[in-house]
């Protein structure tokens, strides 16, 4: 059974842009990650992801859409949770994201139109405004919500990339289908 609650209402300019997206990019600290970074005693450093999140990110990408990382920082923990999920391409150690942007863009062969970007702090800005449909997580930094078409409800690395999984599933009409085998009954 469908749980109609959890079914976002947008308006129709919204929806036209979440309709064109066939990839989506997370920006990692502060969206993939609630931005805390531990630093251990011989200097590597560790991020703790949300599981939801990852699952969201598969949900995707079993109806045929694709996901990437664009990240400021470069963390060994990132590469490894990238691979655990199937994500092809992640770029790291990135300080002009549209750069990075622009390589997916000619690996892809999309256009901005098919785009989508969550992004949570400055940085994120110049790939927000190319994109078709921008996203902030809820506590991003103030001056970057005005250039998000979409702000979660989630904070980051708290299941703000789920949320957005699933809106872009539902509007896009393909999250019964996707997960209609978890509501299945068993019959044995």
């Amino acid at each position: 059974m469908r749980d109609e609650s959890s079914v976002v209402a947008v308006d129709e300019a919204l929806k036209e842009r979440i309709l064109s997206v066939r990839l989506v990019i997370f920006d990692v600290d502060g969206v993939l990650t609630d931005g805390g970074i531990t630093i251990h005693d011989d200097g590597s450093e560790s991020k703790t992801f949300d599981v939801k999140d990852g699952h969201g990110i598969k949900l995707l990408q079993r109806c045929g859409l694709q996901a990437a990382l664009i990240s400021g920082r470069f963390c060994a923990s990132v590469d490894h949770r990238a691979k655990g999920l199937g994500i092809e391409h992640v770029y790291q150690g990135i300080h002009r994201k549209v750069e990075a942007y622009e390589k997916i863009k000619a690996a892809t062969g999309l256009e901005d139109r098919h785009m989508a970007y969550v992004g949570d702090d400055l940085i994120d800005i110049p790939v927000m405004r190319r994109v078709g449909f921008a996203v902030c997580v809820q506590d991003a930094v103030d001056h970057v919500k005005p250039y998000a078409h979409y702000v979660t409800k989630r904070p980051g690395g708290k299941g703000a990339a789920r949320e957005i999984c699933e809106l872009i599933l539902q509007v896009q009409g393909l999250w019964e289908g996707v997960t209609a085998r978890y509501f299945q009954e068993d019959l044995g």
